[in-house]
């Protein structure tokens, strides 16, 4: 999965590794199910101008004893 911004600054995340559009990224798989959008407050540090960033799903429940 990876996370990207949209030139106007929308986060979201992808199924597949986005390709870059003239203003967003793009699931190259289709739309359906491939992207989520995301708060724009998590990962300050993606921009439009950063690749996207490969990042994983953890269940909470993964981190209890």
């Amino acid at each position: 999965m990876y996370v990207a911004r949209d030139k106007d600054k929308q986060l979201y995340l992808f199924k597949d590794l986005p390709l870059r559009g003239k203003e967003c990224w793009w699931a190259e798989s289709g739309v359906d199910g491939t992207y989520l959008r995301l708060d724009n407050v998590l990962f300050p540090d993606v921009t439009w101008e950063s690749e996207p960033l490969p990042v994983s799903l953890v269940s909470a429940s993964e981190g209890t004893a």
